[in-house]
């Protein structure tokens, strides 16, 4: 665990950014800049309503133009800036980014079914291992800790940076980590105490604003 009971926020609100544009078109995203499809629009706006009333002090994202396209209605809703952090940006994609990720393109097709059977420590060329995602991502988090102490946080990251997070603060496995099914259509709720706590909150609608016991894939 990052946290200790004297040193980090009462609450962390966790989304994966609205779907891109490439998101559709199966294109790998990884830290290049597509901008939000309307789908991904809207969920900006639900995420901005579902978050009415809700205490917050601080929003969080990559420098990544989903992410933080993703976090602006709420930002102008609540007052608050954005903070961006590069150690957030979405897993290191190397040779493919920007490619097909089917059989349109074979290589990166092969490649990405490689990564597939082995998330933990299949490394794309010029890309980065789980391994190096983790360290960077956990460097952030430390960081936002040492400035958000007792603060309720909004992190809007990305399916893997996310998955770092999500695992890091509930104290799950590498295993768990790379495995978890995290989808934008949900905001995570994590109240940092000991044990750590998790809720879920469906943000597509007919479900807008939803809630659940525990995590939901």
């Amino acid at each position: 665990m990052i946290t200790t009971p004297h040193s980090s926020p009462a609450c962390l609100y966790l989304v994966r950014h609205g779907p891109s544009v490439w998101n559709g078109r199966k294109r790998v995203s990884g830290q290049m800049n597509p901008p939000l499809s309307v789908a991904g629009e809207e969920l900006a706006r639900n995420l901005a309503l579902v978050m009415l009333g809700r205490p917050l002090t601080a929003i969080y994202t990559s420098t990544l133009t989903r992410a933080i396209a993703t976090a602006r209605p709420t930002a102008i809703s609540h007052k608050l800036n954005i903070h961006t952090h590069p150690g957030l940006k979405e897993w290191h994609m190397g040779i493919l980014h920007g490619r097909f990720r089917d059989t349109r393109d074979p290589e990166t097709y092969h490649q990405w079914q490689l990564r597939k059977q082995d998330m933990s420590h299949f490394r794309i060329p010029g890309g980065e291992t789980f391994f190096e995602l983790q360290q960077r991502v956990c460097a952030a988090l430390r960081t936002i800790w040492l400035r958000e102490t007792n603060g309720h946080v909004l992190i809007v990251g990305h399916r893997s940076t996310n998955r770092v997070i999500m695992a890091k603060l509930m104290g799950w496995s590498i295993e768990t980590a790379v495995s978890l099914r995290l989808r934008s259509k949900y905001l995570y709720v994590i109240t940092l105490g000991i044990p750590p706590s998790i809720q879920t909150i469906c943000l597509n609608p007919p479900h807008t604003g939803e809630q659940y016991a525990g995590f939901k894939a």
